[in-house]
């Protein structure tokens, strides 16, 4: 397994400023070189994760956890943020497309009214939507956000999914013509308007992230990622450390409730045994005293990987948090390593009519062989 120490993306972003020769030595101890460490060696070089520790690479400074916001009904968003900001957290990450950016815009203001926080302590995230993949659809998205969230700036803007989609009469429809140049472009507009601080992708594949890197003037900073105990994303995890990209899981619990959403919504749902529930890692929970949701967590962090759980249960948003008091040791991360399902654990496919045939629909076919 490839057992990524937190700092070793928070270096990765100062390479730069070293010498040829230091900067081979720390790819070297980082095991960014093609020799890997053991799972004992990695787990021996450990960091001190703090719920302050924040990933930095590529200008991007983003704390380690985030509170997630998809499925949360903008009649709830109030109070999952007041809860989730007593307990600590200060990275919100939401997106056009979950129709809930104007009431955590509403919530965030009252609060900056009340002098509780001001914009500087927190790291906002949002999407570009799959309908508003071109150069006009990322200025007026961009617009449509910032007005949402009355944030004045966003810290973190990714191109949500990597097939774009026509809307005409009430229909969406895959556009074949989807260029990512084009929007990127228009992206590092954005950049330099001071309207967006750092630039990524979520759901793009190794290939699409690596055209990106060869054309942009802003290179990507984060890829987010369904990243779970069950869809590892072992290649992936060691691409972000090869080219200073920090690394966002979403559905680090393997997002419970989604098969009720996708049935709700007509949608197939792949039928992946539920993370939370695994014997290993309910033993492995009560051998340090936490919740199975400390261990998925926990299990991620330890690997420099950003989580963004996402709860509208109060108990469970600051439960969520409360992961730094404690670390797997090697035995542990040995065995929920083994526990990777690769293609096999994705739960999130994103299909829909046409999609699947997109030249840039950016996984393995729902029934390809690496799905069997």
């Amino acid at each position: 397994m490839n057992f990524w120490p937190a700092k070793s993306i928070v270096r990765l972003g100062e390479l730069s400023k070293l010498s040829k020769q230091a900067k081979k030595r720390i790819l070297e101890i980082l095991s960014v070189s093609k020799t890997e460490p053991t799972v004992e060696e990695a787990a021996s070089q450990l960091p001190e994760i703090e719920s302050t520790t924040k990933i930095e690479t590529r200008g991007l400074s983003m704390p380690i956890i985030g509170i997630g916001t998809w499925q949360i009904e903008p009649i709830y968003i109030e109070s999952c943020l007041s809860y989730a900001l007593d307990a600590g957290y200060r990275h919100i990450d939401t997106a056009y497309s979950y129709g809930n950016e104007a009431a955590i815009g509403h919530a965030l203001n009252n609060m900056f009214k009340a002098d509780a926080l001001n914009r500087e302590e927190l790291f906002i995230t949002s999407k570009l939507p799959f309908y508003g993949m071109s150069p006009e659809g990322v200025r007026h998205f961009v617009g449509q956000t910032l007005k949402n969230l009355k944030a004045g700036y966003l810290d973190l803007y990714l191109i949500h999914y990597p097939v774009g989609v026509r809307y005409k009469d009430g229909q969406f429809t895959v556009d074949p013509e989807t260029d990512h140049v084009k929007i990127w472009r228009a992206l590092e507009d954005e950049v330099c308007k001071g309207r967006i601080k750092n630039l990524g992708v979520s759901n793009f594949n190794i290939p699409q992230v690596k055209k990106i890197l060869k054309f942009a003037k802003i290179a990507p900073a984060n890829i987010q990622v369904e990243l779970h105990l069950y869809h590892q994303q072992k290649e992936m995890l060691s691409f972000c450390a090869d080219n200073a990209i920090a690394l966002t899981a979403y559905a680090p619990l393997g997002s419970p409730g989604l098969d009720q959403f996708l049935v709700s919504h007509d949608l197939n749902f792949s039928d992946v045994p539920m993370p939370l529930k695994n014997p290993t890692v309910v033993k492995i929970a009560r051998k340090h005293k936490k919740t199975p949701a400390h261990v998925l967590l926990r299990f991620l962090i330890q690997n420099g990987i950003c989580v963004i759980p996402k709860s509208r249960n109060p108990d469970r948003i600051v439960r969520n948090f409360n992961v730094f008091d404690f670390s797997l040791d090697a035995e542990d991360v040995t065995a929920l390593s083994n526990l990777d399902m690769n293609e096999q654990g994705q739960m999130f496919l994103h299909v829909w009519d046409g999609t699947e045939d997109h030249p840039e629909y950016p996984f393995a076919p729902p029934n390809s062989d690496k799905r069997n």
